[in-house]
């Protein structure tokens, strides 16, 4: 970087409210400076337009604060900071520079900078962030693209959270299939694995139940005659069914899936079905088939009763254990659709809240600078150019407050000048009117000094003319005096000089006139002069309101 110098370490202080503008080309070339900036810079303008920017440049502010402001520049933002400027004799001066990209056409031509007079606290921290850029090299960037935050925009918002509710309507949609999906499963099970062992047990208990009523009623029908035959042909008939349908119920039990404990208790249960069966039922039914009914009653004295109750004890200790494994299974489902509810009432809350979260930043990364810029707007369009238009934001509105920024410095810039060369044209008006008063009493002085010299050729002309006619008179005389006088008394010149006095005499007469005659249109110029200059005056007086119109406008906007 270059360093400039001689620098004295003065400063240079001026006044509160000037403001110093310059612009420069895309190379940093001067193209303008306004009168402040002339004045409080110390060089001529011829100096600096011209000559890069670099001219200015105090050797004590770090290189890393202007490469900040040109990578915030070279993107299209406004750049804003406090930078320490050199005057051409050393000494310094101190500016809260303001610096935005001029375009037109869609493409950067040049940059303004826009400097007032900071404050001494701001001064004061600008120098320890100097120090502090010097040690380490960096300066906090301002052109708010960096890391994560240059992809926050509306259109990547508005993307992100339809993709993010498109996501969570899924992941909703999956966790509720899987959970009916789950429960269905496990209703299944339960029915399957629990409820249709339950009936199978129940119903072939309930098929020995009735094997041995009637054998019970086979023995009493039995005793009352022989007319009980077909009775008991049919209770005979009904056992053999009921028998077959518990080896098919056993059967199918068989095929289901097993636990050890389930398995033993149906092996034992069915070890005991097993004994009522062949150790009572059977010889029950043999000997009422034979027509002993009272050996089939010893039997179910001594067997049937006994055994069946052995088994069904077995069935009550099978069916109880397929309770206590229906009652698990079924409080392990309600605890697994119970974690689900949770996990789906977490998922959602969790959702809400980012939702919620990504909302509240969305509102005030966009929306805030949104009506942060509208506001300004409306004070701008009320004429209002005070304030400050802060750059904050990302994105669009991002873009929207730097385009606002730009556009308030501009129109300060715009009336600023216009300010000046409205002072200017008042300032040139009042020149101008003493000009022309001047060159109106010069001319009006003119006219009177013409016109008494008219007068006075006019009356000259009079005089040779009647002269004129005094030396025609005489020559005539001259001409008829008697030939009969004295020749030694008449004078033979005086004819000749009557005649050349005469002619003399008309032609300055004649020259007389012309004279006059050009006085005259002197005359007529200057009287001319006079109204020109009485309308120069005129348009002089309307440029003079044209400016106190400009000065209007810019009261308007202050």
């Amino acid at each position: 970087m270059k360093k400039n110098f001689p620098i004295t370490g003065q400063e240079k202080d001026f006044p509160d409210g000037l403001t110093l503008v310059s612009r420069t080309d895309t190379k940093g070339v001067i193209t303008f400076a306004n009168d402040a900036f002339v004045e409080v810079s110390g060089f001529a303008r011829e100096e600096l337009v011209g000559a890069s920017h670099n001219l200015v440049r105090h050797p004590d502010v770090p290189a890393a604060i202007f490469e900040d402001m040109w990578a915030t520049l070279k993107k299209g933002l406004p750049w804003r900071g406090l930078v320490k400027n050199r005057c051409k004799n050393g000494d310094h001066y101190w500016v809260d520079a303001q610096v935005v990209p001029v375009r037109k056409n869609g493409a950067t031509i040049g940059y303004m900078s826009v400097r007032s007079k900071p404050a001494r606290e701001a001064i004061a921290k600008a120098e320890a962030d100097y120090r502090e850029a010097e040690r380490s090299g960096r300066v906090q960037r301002q052109d708010g693209q960096r890391g994560w935050k240059k992809c926050l925009s509306v259109k990547n918002g508005v993307t992100l959270g339809i993709v993010f509710v498109t996501l969570m309507m899924i992941a909703g949609g999956i966790l509720g299939i899987t959970g009916l999906t789950l429960s269905s499963s496990a209703m299944r099970g339960l029915y399957y694995e629990q409820m249709a062992p339950v009936q199978a047990i129940g119903r072939i208990n309930f098929l020995m139940a009735d094997n041995r009523a009637r054998i019970v009623l086979a023995v009493r029908e039995q005793s009352a005659g022989p007319d009980a035959a077909a009775s008991l042909a049919k209770h005979m008939a009904q056992l053999t069914r009921n028998r077959q349908e518990i080896d098919a119920l056993w059967a199918d039990y068989g095929k289901l899936a097993r636990s050890g404990t389930e398995r033993e208790l149906a092996e034992r249960y069915w070890q005991a079905r097993t004994r009522y069966v062949e150790a009572g039922l059977l010889p029950a039914q043999l000997a009422l088939e034979k027509g002993d009914a009272a050996r089939a009653q010893a039997l179910m004295v001594e067997s049937v009763n006994p055994l069946y109750d052995e088994a069904n004890s077995r069935a009550e200790a099978l069916l109880g254990f397929l309770s206590k494994k229906a009652q698990a299974n079924f409080a392990a489902v309600a605890e697994r659709n119970e974690a689900i509810c949770i996990v789906a009432v977490i998922g959602i809350s969790a959702g809400c809240l980012i939702l919620l979260l990504a909302g509240v930043y969305f509102f005030r990364a966009t929306v805030l600078p949104l009506q942060a810029a509208v506001v300004a707007l409306e004070r701008i369009g009320e004429g209002n150019l005070s304030g400050e238009s802060g750059v904050a934001g990302y994105g669009e509105p991002g873009r929207v407050m730097a385009g606002v920024a730009m556009m308030r410095l501009h129109l300060k810039v715009m009336m600023n000048e216009i300010r000046q060369s409205s002072g200017s044209i008042r300032e040139q008006c009042t020149r101008l009117n003493q000009t022309m008063m001047n060159l109106a009493q010069h001319s009006e002085e003119q006219h009177d000094r013409v016109y008494h010299t008219l007068d006075s050729a006019n009356a000259a002309s009079e005089g040779l003319a009647g002269l004129a006619q005094d030396a025609e008179r005489m020559l005539c005389l001259t001409e008829s005096a008697p030939g009969g006088q004295d020749p030694a008394r008449q004078d033979e010149q005086l004819p000749l000089l009557a005649r050349e006095l005469v002619a003399a005499a008309r032609l300055q007469a004649f020259a007389m006139d012309e004279t006059v005659e050009q006085m005259n249109q002197v005359a007529s110029l200057i009287v001319e002069n006079r109204g020109e200059v009485q309308r120069a005056w005129a348009a002089s007086e309307r440029l003079e309101q044209t400016a106190g119109e400009l000065d209007g406008l810019v009261r308007y906007f202050d």
